[in-house]
């Protein structure tokens, strides 16, 4: 598939990712789910994340680096081109975007995910709103609004550092992401 055609395609299929559009009452989105604070210890993590919504399925790379002072994301695409990088120090986030992106792509909806997957649940549980609450197991967590689901995430391959491949599903927006950490390496304090 020639270049520029990937390039006019990927805005199209990232859209989907993250619309702002909910499928529910605004006031039940995930939208209102704060971005958690950064956690240590420090590492860099490199992920394909594969989102799938409406048939369609675009795949792109996400390098993360933690601290407990900041949350850096680049996001690539699979060629290496800069689609988006954001960085968060737990109270203000700066966020840009490659112009070829959709406007609704909103890249913190990402963080969000990632944190939904891989904070432990007793931060997230910490900032999440009155009435949404975290399940969770060895294998699997949910995420509710009062007694309703709106995020379901199965580890396919755990790690006792970092899952190696997860699943999430986000019934609110209806779209999947497959996360498959390709490398998770300790950085110096």
């Amino acid at each position: 598939m020639p270049r520029r055609l990937i390039l006019l395609l990927l805005p199209i299929i990232l859209i989907g990712c993250s619309s702002l559009e909910p499928i529910h009452n605004s006031s039940e989105s995930t939208e209102v789910i704060p971005l958690a604070p950064p956690i240590g210890p420090p590492r860099q993590i490199i992920q394909k994340i594969t989102a799938t919504r409406s048939n369609q399925q675009k795949s792109f790379i996400c390098v993360l680096e933690l601290s407990k002072d900041r949350i850096a994301i680049a996001g690539l695409s699979e060629e290496g081109m800069s689609l988006f990088n954001l960085s968060y120090d737990g109270k203000s986030l700066v966020s840009d975007k490659s112009p070829l992106l959709a406007t609704a792509f909103f890249p913190e909806f990402i963080i969000k995910d990632l944190q939904l997957i891989f904070w432990p649940t007793t931060e997230l549980q910490k900032i999440l709103p009155d009435q949404w609450h975290i399940e969770s197991d060895k294998l699997s967590r949910r995420l509710y609004y009062k007694d309703e689901i709106k995020v379901t995430i199965d580890v396919l391959q755990p790690d006792q550092r970092w899952a190696k491949l997860v699943k999430l599903t986000n019934h609110n927006y209806l779209y999947q992401l497959e996360i498959n950490t390709l490398s998770y390496e300790t950085l110096p304090e």
